[in-house]
């Protein structure tokens, strides 16, 4: 939305440029424009040449960011927002471990859950310490989260870091065919529900 807004302004002053560069002269003699105004002809070609690098650079900037794909080094989880590359791996290790058998949305929607709950108080406020609360994922009790997550759970984190949240907002999923509390899960509000796990609040 921003780049959009970027670009009409662009486009606006160039337009004001070039109506001034035309109509100007044609409407005005020559001496009052040059007595009212400091902007000679050099300058609007100036100002044009600058406004089209914006366009240009700004163009080309929109099409390299609105790219959804990457690569991925397994070898180098980087940093993505403000969590540094050790809670990026506790993420990607809870995705795999919860959801290797999900599809990729489902991987994103677990991801989504955990930082749910790094935003939300009633939890805390490092994924690191969200995964690794008592009692709160399977993976953590029965050593599953120590399996090194492969390249589709990485991704799945950076993209739910990245803010997509299929969960809708949810901060609990279950498996209703594997779950040993649904009691708890029956008094949470359904969201939606992606393969094997439903999402709720």
């Amino acid at each position: 939305m921003q780049n959009i807004s970027f670009k009409k302004i662009i486009i606006a002053l160039s337009l004001i440029l070039i109506i001034n560069s035309i109509f100007i002269p044609v409407l005005y003699p020559v001496n009052r424009v040059r007595a009212s105004s400091s902007i000679d002809r050099e300058d609007l070609y100036t100002g044009l040449g600058l406004v089209f690098l914006l366009v240009v650079f700004g163009g080309s900037r929109d099409r390299n960011t609105s790219s959804s794909d990457f690569n991925i080094n397994r070898d180098d989880i980087e940093s993505r927002g403000s969590f540094d590359e050790e809670e990026v791996h506790v993420l990607a290790s809870i995705i795999h471990a919860e959801a290797r058998g999900e599809s990729y949305k489902g991987k994103v929607a677990v991801g989504a859950v955990v930082l749910n709950r790094v935003y939300d108080p009633a939890f805390p406020d490092t994924i690191k310490e969200v995964v690794y609360q008592s009692g709160q994922f399977t993976p953590v009790e029965n050593d599953m989260i120590n399996m090194a997550p492969n390249d589709e759970s990485i991704k799945a984190a950076y993209e739910a870091i990245e803010g997509n949240d299929p969960s809708q907002g949810s901060l609990y999923f279950y498996n209703p065919d594997k779950s040993i509390n649904p009691s708890f899960f029956a008094q949470r509000e359904k969201v939606i529900r992606i393969g094997n796990h439903v999402f709720l609040r």
